[in-house]
């Protein structure tokens, strides 16, 4: 990270995250982008009161001490020149305390408005939300307003509307002050007039509603008693806004938005009661420390530090040492140690810098409770962090909850509550005492030992990230130029190729078929299956049976109680290569096996020891080449993304858990935009995308080939791929539709490279699924899939299944017959090899096991360590059901406990 970016995220980026809280808040509220940047002026203008106020009184002082000075500085200057001039307005200065640097007092409040200003158009300029979003007499708020022209030249009502309001406010404030000061204001409103004139509309909206309140502000510092004024007519307000969001305005927003926007106008009503309460906390609980400077300071500095290290260091790196393969090599980080600056910087910024000026900015009364809070914070932050982290599901590399968060136990949360408030309670009382300084040291042992844990965390994430490169042999996402031949087929024996593309939806291809009747022709000899089930939802107890068979769906690796369950997924992994090379004398290769050795990130070490079995990780081997041939200007950074997200994971950590649904709110850290995980589909698709460039036909034996490939299971948008334009969605709502479209788009490219050389007629091709996208979306009524009684979609467990047998030709026919993904074994192995037998455990392969229907589980056990057992599936006893004949047949679905 370059020394600008540290400076920008240190300062900048904490008031770029209260601009897009505050315009997330206010979008979601009233559904409108327009309120929504009102909403972010009006509670930028509520943060600055408190720093205008303290700018004023400085701004003041400079003046009191100016006009005291004024006459004896004339006098100098007027008996004095040269040398001798300088040293007795030096000798002035310091008999009255003063050193013209002091001077900068009077710009203090101009001094402010620079970083919000800069957060802003960091900010506002280039949000997506804004673009094409009218407001008022604004066409697009993301475009100058232009209201009109004269001749070719746009007149922009906005920038005008501010630079007059701004003038107004600044003649109002600088009435009976030096023409100096009048310059300055006067002045910078023209700047701002040139800054802005050509911005887009909401920002300038923004910089205008700023310059509204700031006249505001201006009339009341005019007043007297202004303080009591404003809370008057500020609690008319509130409760005439409350009113009306509560039993006026409609604009459709639900009654449950409404509450949630006229609660907190009603909470500022009560702001004597809460400065009473602060008045006692100074005089009772925090009175030592209010009289003890240096402890003050030094509690202060050491929660704040030791808050940075928490939420930048320590907690990051916990939950990279959770996964290290998943946060290796993403773009252009290569070491998942290079996600840790962005976490730190921001942390500093939000806990150590701004805390810092706003501390010395203001009397010893208020740094008692900064200090005081900041303590607080620290200590409930580690406990929330450590006692109380709870489950909430798995993250995928975006930092979001997969299928969202799992809700915690009523009685975790109470628990929870009553520890915070406990602790809440002690450290007053701690404070009470006249040994207070006790507990500034027991902040900064924390401090220590969380800094302490960082590095030890930064060395195994160092260590372990060293061993996924040997493991890995070094291969990283952005090896893009090398095309070596992965895949040897034959001309004149037969091949055998599985390509497993994982949740590729079955209900999808009908339609698909529709769209695109091309791929009659592609997948010439192909059988679709859309009767085809799979034994679980999710990768991790729906892909065994694909690769193994029938021994290795969830019910029957159950029953093998005393083996691991990692055993057992690797020898599903290794059965059909192990009985095509020794029952058979084929060669295999293998890439990229589901959950190989248990690892996110396949590890297939373990098919080492097996030498006429060939493997290749292609996961982003491909991807900086891929991006060469398509458009990527649209799309958002995952590093971007995941750089964001990594401190507000942390702050869902440390906060209670009562309020973490709030930081973790439908899917979103409430940024202002979501970014696209762009790079977990492309890492993917450029293994499909250059797949004929990395297979030959030199091949002299028969081939097994098993290609996994997860660019299917991914949702976004793909608008850079160009072949997507042309494709006609029956519906509006279809995750990952035009991915399944440009997946299958480049398998029959491949096929037809087969065609073009030879190779098409002597291979059989399964394309397999290891479970469904779980929508249900299906053009044919026929194929449509409901709901089991506990709500669960059976779509889940409808993987897409595709076949072409050696020799077969014509267009793409429909079977009915009963297949699950389990069949995929039996299918790769007719005509090829008689009486198959499981090198493991000597049994013969088959399908006959499914005669009396399958048993399958609707239980979201999806990585390793959802099961608490590591030799048997801990499922719920009520998830199993036996699946038989028509699955579209509701009758067809028996549940049965286990």
């Amino acid at each position: 990270m370059s020394f600008a970016n540290i400076l920008y995220t240190v300062i900048l980026y904490p008031l770029v995250q209260i601009i897009e809280i505050s315009f997330k808040v206010f979008d979601k509220l009233f559904s409108n982008t327009g309120i929504a940047v009102l909403g972010v002026s009006l509670t930028v203008t509520l943060l600055c009161l408190p720093l205008y106020i303290v700018a004023e009184h400085w701004q003041q002082v400079e003046r009191d001490t100016q006009k005291k000075l004024k006459p004896g500085i004339e006098r100098i200057k007027k008996a004095f020149k040269g040398d001798e001039q300088y040293m007795i307005l030096s000798t002035f200065y310091k008999q009255n305390h003063y050193h013209p640097m002091m001077a900068l007092r009077s710009s203090f409040g101009l001094l402010i408005q620079i970083p919000f200003f800069m957060a802003a158009y960091s900010c506002l300029s280039t949000l997506p939300a804004l673009q094409g979003q009218s407001f008022l007499f604004i066409r697009d708020m993301g475009q100058p307003d232009a209201i009109f022209k004269i001749g070719s030249f746009p007149v922009n009502i906005l920038p005008i509307a501010m630079t007059i309001i701004n003038i107004i406010a600044g003649a109002i404030y600088t009435k009976g002050f030096p023409i100096k000061e009048k310059i300055q204001i006067y002045g910078m409103a023209l700047i701002f007039l040139v800054l802005l004139y050509s911005s887009p509309a909401g920002l300038v909206l923004y910089w205008t509603m700023n310059n509204i309140f700031s006249l505001i502000k201006n009339i009341f510092y005019k007043l007297k008693n202004p303080l009591k004024v404003l809370y008057i007519l500020m609690t008319a307000a509130c409760v005439f806004v409350a009113v009306y969001v509560l039993f006026i305005y409609d604009g459709g927003v639900s009654p449950k938005k409404r509450i949630a926007a006229a609660i907190p106008m009603l909470l500022l009503t009560g702001i004597p009661l809460y400065l009473k309460g602060i008045r006692w906390l100074l005089n009772k609980p925090l009175a030592h420390l209010q009289d003890n400077n240096t402890n003050r300071l030094k509690l202060f500095l050491f929660s704040a530090a030791g808050l940075c290290v928490l939420t930048g260091i320590v907690l990051p790196t916990n939950l990279i040492s959770s996964s290290v393969q998943e946060f290796s090599n993403i773009e252009t980080y290569k070491s998942p140690t290079d996600f840790l600056a962005a976490p730190f910087w921001q942390s500093l910024g939000i806990f150590v810098f701004w805390p810092t000026c706003i501390y010395f900015l203001f009397n010893k009364k208020l740094q008692t409770l900064i200090a005081a809070l900041f303590s607080v914070l620290l200590v409930t932050f580690a406990v929330n962090a450590f006692a109380f982290a709870g489950n909430y599901g798995s993250m995928d590399i975006t930092l979001k909850f997969i299928g969202g968060i799992i809700s915690q136990s009523k009685l975790f949360i109470l628990i929870n509550l009553v520890v915070n408030i406990l602790l809440i309670v002690i450290i007053n009382i701690i404070f009470s005492t006249k040994r207070n300084s006790y507990f500034t040291t027991f902040t900064f042992l924390i401090f220590l030992v969380f800094t302490v844990f960082g590095i030890i965390n930064v060395g195994k994430i160092k260590k372990e990230y060293k061993q996924f490169l040997v493991n890995h042999d070094s291969k990283t996402s952005t090896d893009s130029n090398d095309f070596t031949t992965r895949f040897h087929l034959s001309k004149t024996e037969k091949n055998i190729i599985v390509i497993m593309q994982d949740r590729a939806e079955s209900s999808y291809f009908p339609h698909i078929l529709q769209n695109f009747p091309e791929f009659n022709e592609q997948f010439s000899g192909f059988t679709f299956y859309p009767n085809t089930v799979s034994c679980n939802g999710h990768t991790f107890m729906g892909s065994p049976g694909l690769y193994g068979g029938y021994e290795y769906i969830p019910s029957e690796m159950n029953k093998r109680e005393s083996e691991k369950l990692v055993d057992k997924h690797n020898e599903a992994l290794l059965l059909m290569p192990r009985i095509f090379t020794e029952q058979a004398e084929y060669t295999a290769t293998v890439s990229d096996l589901s959950w190989g050795n248990y690892s996110y990130l396949a590890d297939l070490s373990f098919i080492d020891k097996y030498p006429k079995i060939s493997t290749s990780i292609l996961n982003g081997r491909y991807t900086g080449e891929l991006k060469k041939n398509i458009s990527l200007s649209s799309q958002s950074s995952l590093i971007k993304s995941a750089n964001r997200n990594f401190l507000w994971v942390s702050l869902f950590r440390g906060i209670p858990a009562a309020l973490r649904p709030l930081i973790y709110y439908k899917g979103s850290w409430w940024g202002a935009e979501d970014v696209i995980d762009m790079d977990s589909f492309l890492d993917w698709y450029g293994s499909l995308y250059f797949l004929p460039e990395i297979t030959d036909f030199s091949s002299k034996t028969g081939n097994l080939v098993v290609i996994t490939n997860e660019a299917t299971h991914s949702n976004e948008d793909i608008p850079y791929i160009d072949f997507t334009k042309s494709i006609n969605h029956f519906s509006d709502n279809l995750p990952g539709y035009d991915i399944n479209v440009v997946c299958l788009k480049k398998i029959a490219e491949f096929c037809d490279y087969l065609k073009a050389n030879n190779a098409y007629d002597n291979t059989k091709i399964i394309i397999v699924a290891d479970h469904g996208i779980g929508y249900g979306a299906t053009a044919d009524e026929n194929y449509t899939t409901s709901s089991l009684g506990n709500g669960y979609n059976k779509d889940h467990l409808n993987p897409l299944l595709l076949v072409k047998d050696f020799n077969s030709t014509g267009p793409i026919k429909t079977d009915m017959s009963f297949m699950t993904n389990a069949d995929t074994p039996s299918i790769a192995f007719k005509d090829v090899i008689e009486n198959p037998t499981n090198p493991f455990t000597g049994k013969l392969v088959t399908s006959d096991s499914k005669t009396e229907g399958i048993l399958v589980t609707t239980d979201d056990i999806f990585m390793p360590h959802h099961s608490s057992s590591s030799y048997t599936f801990t499922v719920k006893p009520d998830s199993w059901y036996r699946v038989k004949d028509n699955i579209f047949v509701d009758e067809n679905w028996v549940q049965e406990s286990k």
